[in-house]
């Protein structure tokens, strides 16, 4: 939380890092979720959705990572839980700024981070964390420019997707609440051709 100058406070709900993973790294957290799987449900069809649109919009090349979405660690979920706990905003006036109406419990799988990785044949693997919460366009967008780094880690040198008449791949973007594929230079050139979320 911080404070502007004009003494409102700011709130963050996204957290998006890149990890790479060794073998060794954990992965898992130990003991019972405090989390019913059944609360998870919606948020991870949120991040699914976001990952099969970013996959459809990459293919052919994207067949060459293994995709896999995770449930956020118990203790993403335990601080999920104490912020609801102790916010002043009510459930509904959250399901109101996410866009979308979940029951209470669900919340928490909303606003956590979902860890999501994407492995190459060889095992490497990186991972990103994508929140629910976030608009589907966005999710979307943010997990395609992702993927399209990952496929560079994996030495994938053609451009995906490739720009109309330029070497370099277009890039994701949002415009009205749509995703789009732009040119670095020129800028829009063609919404998805499936918006599947």
């Amino acid at each position: 939380m911080q404070n502007y100058p004009n003494g409102g406070p700011s709130a963050v709900w996204v957290t998006v890092h890149d990890i790479l993973l060794t073998e060794d790294s954990p992965t898992e957290a130990v003991g019972p979720s405090p989390v019913a799987a059944e609360h998870l449900l919606s948020s991870r069809r949120r991040v699914e959705q976001a990952v099969w649109a970013a996959r459809a919009e990459l293919l052919p090349h994207i067949q060459r990572l293994t995709v896999t979405v995770n449930p956020p660690d118990h203790a993403e979920l335990i601080r999920a839980q104490e912020w609801i706990a102790n916010t002043s905003i009510t459930p509904a006036e959250a399901c109101e700024q996410m866009g979308v109406t979940v029951p209470e419990p669900d919340l928490v799988g909303w606003i956590s981070p979902w860890p999501v990785t994407a492995r190459s044949s060889d095992g490497s693997a990186t991972v990103t964390c994508l929140t629910p919460a976030t608009s589907p366009a966005e999710l979307a967008v943010d997990t395609a420019d992702w993927l399209q780094t990952a496929l560079a880690r994996n030495w994938i040198t053609d451009p995906v997707p490739p720009c109309p008449g330029h070497p370099h791949p277009m890039r994701p973007a949002v415009h009205d609440a749509t995703a789009w594929w732009e040119c670095p230079a020129n800028g829009p050139v063609r919404a998805w051709r499936k918006q599947h979320f």
